[in-house]
């Protein structure tokens, strides 16, 4: 049922299976049918590829690091969020609630409705905000998915992707400035999450 069409066949074919997944293969045979998606994934890696071939790769190597020294500093200033890991060019997050970090961080499911709120502007669901916090909070930033890391607490991340790198390559002032952004929102989402919940946004 689940290597129909409407399922994993929409995603995979059996040219992607490893050897493993033998059984599968024959739900997923099909001459006349290739993964446009990831064709489509294969096309996006290599334009990016070629855009960062003229930088050279101990270039991106400090690029990177230095980016992701100044998002963790970043995260770290703020009192409601603590860096989980930095890994290369992912910063990943755990966010405090209400009080402060070291009190509990948010759940899975919890982190969902941060995640879903993070690309939404919700300024007008906050009167009390700040000037900062409403800038903040209305704006609209994108970052990695909810991860489940424990039992009891999930993380964020923020990435450095292909165009972000190429970005800061060119103006580290202003890609920092929009992660700076992304950071206070996460705070300040934290900061009054008992009240965007409520709002039943």
């Amino acid at each position: 049922q689940m290597l129909v069409d409407n399922g994993l066949g929409a995603f995979i074919t059996d040219k992607e299976l490893s050897k493993c997944f033998g059984s599968w293969k024959g739900h997923l045979q099909n001459k006349r049918k290739n993964n446009v998606g990831l064709a489509l994934r294969w096309e996006a890696g290599l334009a990016g590829m070629e855009a960062l071939s003229s930088v050279p790769e101990e270039d991106r190597r400090i690029l990177s690091d230095e980016w992701a020294a100044s998002v963790k500093n970043m995260v770290d200033d703020n009192e409601y969020l603590d860096t989980f890991c930095v890994e290369r060019t992912i910063v990943s997050i755990r966010i405090a609630k209400q009080i402060s970090k070291g009190s509990d961080w948010l759940s899975m499911n919890e982190a969902r409705d941060l995640f879903r709120w993070m690309s939404m502007d919700i300024s007008n669901i906050i009167p009390n905000a700040t000037s900062s916090e409403e800038e903040a909070l209305s704006t609209l930033a994108y970052i990695g998915q909810p991860v489940s890391v424990s039992e009891h607490y999930a993380i964020v991340r923020i990435a450095l992707g292909v165009e972000s790198l190429l970005s800061y390559s060119s103006d580290n002032v202003g890609t920092l400035r929009e992660d700076e952004l992304t950071v206070r929102k996460l705070g300040a989402i934290a900061k009054y999450f008992d009240v965007l919940k409520g709002s039943g946004l």
